[in-house]
């Protein structure tokens, strides 16, 4: 017991060899702020501890200006979900209204447009037969034998949006005349037990869809249209 009472005894650290070590190492409180924000530093010694309280102080503000930053960010991000909230329900509300397969494609032409900032909306619809329709006549219908659905068939698969600057091939096929107009686009696969169609949003500008935006709300507004549509779509 002796033994182990002066072991300890050799082995503890004395103000002193803090004071010295803190000589040796006078940026040791720039390389360790979290301990520099802890210090009780008394006022009656307040000339040889003015650089100290100093560097504490500043630690203290750009701590402080950090959280608002992110409180900033959270507001901001908050304000952003609830206009996106209110544009879904603004559609949800004008789909149940529609009577009609044709009502319900002019819907979401119109909605997206004005509400979801895109300046062009694409959707093409999986024709299963060759029957016609008076209903479908003038809508954007492509049969499920056409070649041409083949090229998307990583997005059905994936059953997730992509989001920045399509192939050639894809624009053509979806924006036609546009094509050329249409410098980032959201695609979207229009799938609920079977695929229904695609759903293609354009935008004139380079930075309005790209690869690095979140999707969540994106995702929402696919299952929202697709189930709206697949009451329509046989």
């Amino acid at each position: 017991m002796s033994s182990q009472l002066k072991q300890v005894e050799n082995t503890a650290i004395d103000e002193s060899d803090i004071t010295n070590y803190l000589h040796q190492h006078p940026d040791f409180f720039q390389r360790h702020t979290e301990f520099l924000e802890k210090q009780n530093i008394s006022h009656h010694n307040i000339g040889s501890a003015t650089s100290l309280i100093e560097h504490q102080v500043a630690v203290l503000r750009e701590k402080n200006a950090h959280l608002e930053g992110q409180l900033d960010n959270l507001l901001r991000a908050a304000r952003s979900n609830e206009q996106i909230m209110v544009r879904l329900q603004h559609l949800t509300l004008e789909l149940f209204r529609a009577d009609s397969l044709s009502e319900m494609i002019s819907v979401c032409q119109d909605v997206l447009r004005s509400d979801f900032n895109s300046d062009y909306v694409a959707i093409r619809l999986i024709k299963k037969t060759r029957e016609n329709n008076k209903d479908q006549e003038n809508l954007h219908f492509i049969n499920a034998s056409n070649a041409s659905l083949k090229q998307f068939d990583n997005l059905f698969i994936s059953g997730k949006p992509f989001c920045g600057k399509l192939p050639d091939k894809q624009q053509k096929f979806l924006f036609s005349t546009h094509s050329n107009d249409v410098k980032s686009a959201a695609l979207l696969p229009l799938q609920t037990a079977k695929n229904i169609g695609i759903l293609a949003l354009g935008s004139k500008s380079e930075s309005r869809f790209h690869p690095r935006m979140g999707t969540v709300f994106i995702s929402h507004l696919g299952d929202l249209i697709s189930n709206a549509l697949a009451q329509h779509v046989k």
